[in-house]
């Protein structure tokens, strides 16, 4: 932990140095709250009936949202990202000849990351709770560790994309190819289910469409943990499944790098 530690205070340390780039990203996320607050309050009327079960404000539908897509965006390009930059200026190639674990690394090299993207979807929430969201502030004990699952079920995703690069150089669409998919039909900002039946089948293969129905009901319908199990168990089952296979894919890509040299060939 401690390692993972330095790799994050030091991306820390990076970013502060940078201060009018961190205040922005910042505050440009707060302003969001503005026309979101016209838009949903203009469309409560319409949207009351079609997000029953998943809230009972839009406004507050449309936050939890954003707040999802925050997080899986920045869970699904640190890893990607952080490959990428280590193996341009060279220092990727020296920290894999240390003696620590290479999930170590990885871990440190994404962490900041992740979890100002967090401290960004928090500052969100408790924007659009000073605008007069709904939520249930006694379920955000329930509410972590399904947000938890959603950044585990997507970090397979970026890791792939971190296997990419060192195989062949490029990451690849497939953050950008999930990371729409997810938005337009992951129910961040309509519920699944008046997705055309065509596409609904889509939204099925998407951890954000569990994770999102999960926090939406815990958040905004003050279910207990019990009350979205269901949802809970196959965000589990995804961030299971995709981990042995990003696992696989990594350690297969990182032999390939090793055998070719081809880290040192940029």
């Amino acid at each position: 932990m401690a390692k993972i530690g330095a790799l994050v205070r030091a991306a820390w340390l990076a970013a502060l140095s940078y201060r009018l780039g961190f205040i922005l990203s910042v505050s440009t996320l707060l302003f969001t709250v503005v026309p979101f607050y016209f838009v949903a309050n203009a469309l409560q009327p319409t949207m009351a009936g079609v997000i029953q079960g998943e809230g009972h404000q839009y406004f507050g539908f449309l936050i939890v949202g954003m707040m999802v897509v925050t997080v899986v965006t920045a869970t699904l390009y640190a890893l990607p990202n952080a490959i990428s930059a280590g193996v341009a200026n060279g220092t990727l190639e020296a920290l894999f000849t240390t003696p620590t674990p290479v999930w170590v690394l990885l871990a440190g090299l994404s962490g900041y990351e992740v979890l100002f993207a967090i401290v960004r979807a928090t500052a969100l929430l408790l924007a659009a709770a000073a605008f007069g969201a709904h939520v249930a502030w006694d379920r955000m004990g329930p509410a972590l560790p399904i947000l938890i699952l959603l950044i585990l079920a997507h970090i397979p995703i970026g890791l792939i994309g971190g296997a990419m690069i060192l195989a062949f150089r490029t990451a690849g669409p497939l953050s950008q190819i999930v990371l729409t998919l997810s938005v337009f039909l992951g129910g961040t900002y309509y519920p699944t289910h008046v997705i055309p039946g065509w596409l609904e089948g889509v939204s099925g293969l998407l951890p954000m469409t569990y994770g999102l129905r999960a926090l939406r009901g815990v958040l905004l319908e003050g279910l207990p943990f019990a009350g979205v199990a269901r949802d809970v168990a196959v965000l589990a089952a995804f961030a299971v499944v995709l981990t042995v296979a990003s696992v696989l894919a990594f350690r297969a890509a990182l032999k390939y790098a090793k055998r070719t040299g081809s880290l040192a060939q940029y």
